[in-house]
């Protein structure tokens, strides 16, 4: 038996290339690039994480999932691995009782619900910094005050 699991989730983007996050510390959400656009050089996570463009609070890029996108992890997890898991402890459990015998077990199972579908719908504003050209994202639509730079956490106005 494996200690180790690998799988996968679709997380969609917006017609422009965008992926929702949510700032792990004002839960606010933005929407960050997935990938450059041409001619732009990649940006890796800086030293401490990404800043929030709302609260400015620096946490690590696997901090930033949104609450329908950890839902959906859980998930998949559950079906794919501790469903599974738990099936098979059963079953041994099951083979391991005899009628009459001085200790019982009972294990019972639930199966996991399937989470719906993750969805992305074009909202929220773009914003461009002129520090971090590749470190374009989108704000609420409305947000009125400065707007950080997810990279060095620059702050410029919103509008």
């Amino acid at each position: 038996m494996s200690d180790q699991y690998e799988t996968s989730m679709p997380v969609p983007l917006d017609s422009d290339g965008f992926m929702r996050r949510q700032c792990p510390t004002c839960e606010r959400e933005l929407k960050w690039l997935s990938k450059q656009e041409d001619g732009e050089e990649p940006v890796g996570e800086p030293e401490g994480g990404y800043y929030c463009p709302y609260c400015a609070v620096q946490a690590p890029g696997d901090a930033w999932w949104t609450e329908a996108q950890v839902k959906m992890a859980h998930s998949i997890l559950m079906q794919e691995v501790v469903g599974p898991e738990l099936d098979q402890f059963k079953r041994q459990i099951e083979r391991l009782n005899s009628p009459g015998g001085f200790i019982s077990f009972s294990v019972e199972t639930k199966k996991a619900e399937p989470a719906d579908p993750l969805t992305e719908i074009d909202d929220m504003r773009r914003i461009d910094f002129p520090c971090h050209p590749g470190g374009s994202i989108k704000v609420l639509d409305d947000w009125t005050r400065e707007v950080h730079c997810p990279i060095c956490g620059m702050a410029i106005e919103s509008t």
